[in-house]
């Protein structure tokens, strides 16, 4: 039989340690066809191999800022690079593997469709009412496009999560609800900036009068989340980071052939536009220019193993060892990744 259990699991990849979502437990009562991705078992030997270093050596983009609580300055930003399978449901690879692919393409999408004029990308989150929360998740999703067009929301990318955190029982249970990256007819920014009195809502035009009125009549609660310090078109990493993070923890079906956890939809459907194939290069989360693979020539040991305690995806090693010479020296054929 095979082996999902939590410690089988953290022995092959301790970053699901940061993040409580894929450490809890699942209630699978009447729902044991559904799992979260990551839950599976390893896909093959290669899983999680290690390639090379990919630095960033750019010193002066470096200084005075910070890579988490440690100040960049004077040093090189180096991430560790692996061989990623393309299954959501093994545990190496479903974080910085299936949902980095699957991230990168919802952008792309929503890249194109501002591009076309649909205007800022929203965050929306869809909770359907009890009574529907067992129905087949396909007519789950055609019932949820349809509430989505109801209130305004003309077309994006849909996210599905069958599990939420329960807080009182430590575990995960089956609460159905989608995540969408969309847009919405007028923008939302007429409701986000309005002033009005309780109870105005239901006679306004806007999202959230077609939402209170909505909600009336089907039961399905339909929320934008609060907008990004920066609006998603002017940032693109808004929008990946937001389609990354609910990709790592959103649900697939087990015993299909093919179960699709991103849908597109309505001006963002398939057939309306071709997207761009975004390039998959590398990023300095410091300062944002693309890496290149380098060999290191200093003397410290660094964890290159996935399931390793100590292991970093991502960390800083000073320009220059001991010895006064560069850590880092370039590879034949370094750049991309």
């Amino acid at each position: 039989m095979e082996d999902k259990s939590f410690s089988r699991r953290l022995a092959l990849n301790s970053a699901i340690l940061k993040n409580k979502y894929w450490v809890l437990p699942v209630d699978y009562t009447g729902h044991e066809n559904y799992e979260p991705v990551g839950r599976g078992v390893k896909t093959s030997s290669v899983c999680g191999r290690w390639v090379s270093f990919m630095t960033c050596k750019n010193m002066e983009g470096h200084k005075g800022e910070l890579l988490g609580v440690e100040d960049a300055t004077g040093k090189v930003v180096v991430a560790n690079k692996h061989l990623w399978c393309r299954k959501s449901s093994c545990p190496v690879c479903f974080v910085r593997g299936w949902s980095v692919r699957g991230a990168r393409r919802v952008l792309g999408r929503m890249l194109k469709a501002v591009e076309l004029g649909l205007g800022d990308v929203e965050h929306i989150v869809v909770s359907p009412p009890v009574a529907d929360r067992d129905l087949p998740e396909y007519v789950l999703r055609k019932k949820v496009r349809a509430v989505l067009f109801n209130r305004g929301v003309v077309g994006g990318a849909m996210i599905f999560h069958g599990y939420s955190k329960n807080k009182e029982h430590s575990l995960l249970v089956w609460k159905p609800h989608y995540h969408v990256l969309g847009f919405v007819l007028g923008g939302f920014d007429r409701c986000r900036n309005c002033v009005h009195e309780r109870g105005d809502c239901v006679s306004c035009s806007g999202f959230k009068g077609r939402e209170v009125r909505g909600f009336e009549e089907d039961g399905y609660l339909v929320k934008v989340l609060a907008k990004r310090e920066k609006s998603f078109y002017d940032d693109k990493d808004n929008i990946f980071g937001t389609a990354f993070y609910q990709l790592h923890h959103s649900t697939i079906k087990l015993g299909v052939k093919r179960f699709h956890v991103v849908t597109y939809f309505g001006v963002c459907g398939n057939r309306k536009f071709k997207s761009d194939v975004l390039r998959s290069e590398p990023l300095c989360p410091v300062c944002g220019e693309e890496m290149s693979r380098d060999v290191y020539v200093g003397k410290e040991h660094f964890v290159k193993d996935v399931a390793h305690p100590d292991y970093r995806a991502v960390f800083l090693v000073p320009e220059f060892g001991v010895d006064g010479e560069p850590n880092f020296m370039g590879a034949v054929g370094s750049r991309g990744g």
